[in-house]
């Protein structure tokens, strides 16, 4: 009777469907990883293409494959995942993408020096169709603050504490098919864990059309998310409220209104207000990421719609009086 090896300190997880042309890539990133006691865990989703046999090729013992008869979707198979792995923290790779040889090297020293942090990610590096570094909130209030906009800690680049997914039961929505399943899940952790991410490149991330983003509508499928997020948080959401702050994020397909503009501002004391009360959020750091996007917005609306941005400027506080007077001069010389 054959037994596993002993237990190592990481599991790689990497979920697979159909990814052949990229997947040896991302497996031979990991197991090239300078830190070598970790297990490759592979979920195959019932994948169609020849990617299996490309893993098994490599030939590695680290590596484990789970296949599945069933095609169940993205986020089933990494709850499967997560159920077994064997290391006392779980890094996840997307199939596509690609680790940098001292990631996990890095990730587990800052994870056992900072036992309160339950997710720890970093910087990715965007290749392919296009190109350049994604930086991220290195703390946990500014990550958590950030999570209405963002993803807190980038899904690729995450390395995460078994035995808080053990504690908490926190797993991905199985029934969630759209883009952003990651994102909920990241939500949902830091609601019983702290969050951090480090200030280097960790993994790189690949762009294009294998993207599950690729050829979507990103306007409806930010709302979806942040909709569920709203509703992770207990928010009070009304009518309306992920679209306007989808509007705040500067999705909106067309130039917000001046009634729009008001909407969003209101939409914003309503967030301080409830995260004041509820003290879900460090209000210092929503309010920081608030204004930066509400400072963002304007620079849409002043060259598109007068009325729209002299709006944002009634309603920004302290009222913004170089901005007052930009937009005079406009009016007179128009008139």
């Amino acid at each position: 009777m054959s037994t596993l090896p002993a237990a190592p300190k990481v599991t790689v997880l990497m979920t697979y469907y159909n990814k052949g042309p990229y997947v040896e890539e991302a497996v031979r990133s990991v197991l090239d990883s300078t830190f070598r006691d970790l297990e490759l865990l592979v979920v195959d989703d019932a994948s169609t293409d020849d990617g299996l046999a490309r893993i098994r090729a490599v030939g590695d013992p680290r590596i484990r494959i789970l296949e599945s008869p069933v095609n169940t979707g993205r986020a089933a198979a990494a709850n499967r995942g997560f159920e077994a792995a064997r290391g006392e923290y779980i890094a996840v790779l997307d199939a596509d993408d690609r680790m940098l040889p001292d990631r996990l090297e890095r990730q587990v020293a800052f994870m056992d020096a900072h036992p309160e942090v339950g997710v720890c990610g970093g910087y990715m590096r965007a290749f392919g169709d296009h190109e350049g570094v994604m930086p991220a909130p290195l703390h946990h209030a500014q990550a958590k603050a950030g999570i209405l906009f963002g993803m807190p800690v980038y899904y690729p680049s995450s390395m995460v504490r078994a035995a808080v997914l053990r504690r908490t039961g926190v797993r991905c929505d199985p029934q969630w098919r759209l883009p952003g399943m990651d994102h909920v899940f990241m939500a949902r952790l830091s609601t019983h864990t702290r969050l951090a991410n480090l200030p280097h490149v960790v993994a790189e991330y690949r762009r294009g059309d294998q993207n599950m983003r690729h050829g979507r509508d990103p306007w409806a499928d930010r709302q979806a998310i942040v909709e569920e997020l709203f509703s992770v948080f207990g928010f009070p959401a009304r009518a309306g409220d992920a679209a306007l702050l989808c509007t705040l994020e500067g999705l909106s397909p067309q130039v917000p209104t001046a009634a729009t503009v008001r909407a969003v501002a209101h939409l914003m004391h309503r967030l301080l207000r409830w995260s004041r009360h509820t003290g879900v959020f460090d209000e210092a750091a929503l309010k920081d990421v608030l204004l930066r996007h509400w400072h963002t917005l304007y620079h849409r609306l002043v060259q598109h719609d007068r009325a729209a941005a002299w709006a944002h400027v009634l309603r920004s506080r302290p009222i913004p009086l170089h901005r007052v007077r930009y937009l005079l001069s406009r009016l007179f010389r128009a008139g």
